[in-house]
């Protein structure tokens, strides 16, 4: 069981549409959808940044036991980490799942819950693997097999994050209006000073100083995206337009 100690390195996770062709009779899933209302594009970036600063509360307040000789600790606290993980992750599709935005935003949120489900996913496997190295040898494991695995979910856990923090411009930019000023161009924001300087103040809040890092993980990273966003020369929807 030597490689058991080289395993456990790998726990860590680091800080830092299908086509379709139209039909003349819409589906019922298709019907429901257009007969929900939008959802206020407020409402979606309040709820989106909730999401990162509540996955960013695990992650900093997982306790990793560094503990080498105590490996079954390891174990036993990815499977409590992943299951916080999954947890949250799952009332957030669900609180999504309630929402809609309409063209050309229309994709976000599903694509979102895509990734969300992604990561649900990758979890369950480290948790499974965790699962196999917690009671002793069993027989017919192959330790060294599951030990391999593990830096690959690892992996495919933060490509996961990196489309995340791809598309978190999208996320900013269901705040601008697509209504262009009388110079053809889109210079205000769907959102009052005061909704701005709240959402400003939420991301300080729950990031702090960790905003001004150099290395930042995914959820910091997104929330420094959306206020260098919030802070660029748009004018708010209660300021003059041109």
């Amino acid at each position: 069981m030597a490689f058991v100690s080289v395993t456990l390195l790998f726990w860590i996770i680091p800080a830092n549409a299908q086509n379709s062709q139209a039909k003349a009779v819409p589906s019922k899933k298709s019907v429901h959808a257009a007969s929900k209302p939008e959802t206020p594009h407020l409402e979606f970036v309040t709820e989106y940044l909730r999401e990162l600063s509540a996955i960013e509360d695990i992650r900093v307040n997982a306790a990793v036991d560094e503990n080498k000789n105590d490996p079954t600790s390891m174990f036993a606290e990815v499977i409590h980490t992943g299951t916080l993980m999954q947890l949250e992750l799952k009332s957030q599709i669900g609180m999504l799942k309630q929402m809609r935005l309409d063209d050309p935003f229309s994709d976000l949120i599903p694509g979102i819950i895509g990734f969300y489900q992604d990561k649900i996913d990758r979890w369950q496997r480290l948790i499974d693997i965790s699962s196999e190295f917690i009671g002793g040898p069993k027989v017919h494991v192959d330790y060294g097999k599951l030990g391999a695995e593990v830096p690959k979910v690892r992996a495919q856990l933060e490509y996961v994050d990196q489309g995340l923090l791809k598309i978190m411009p999208m996320v900013f930019m269901t705040l601008i209006d697509q209504k262009p000023d009388s110079k053809g161009h889109t210079s205000h924001l769907v959102i009052t000073k005061d909704e701005r300087d709240d959402l400003i103040k939420q991301i300080d809040t729950d990031f702090g100083a960790k905003l001004d890092a150099e290395h930042q993980d995914y959820e910091v990273s997104g929330g420094s995206i959306l206020k260098a966003g919030l802070q660029k020369d748009f004018r708010c929807s209660d300021e003059p337009w041109e």
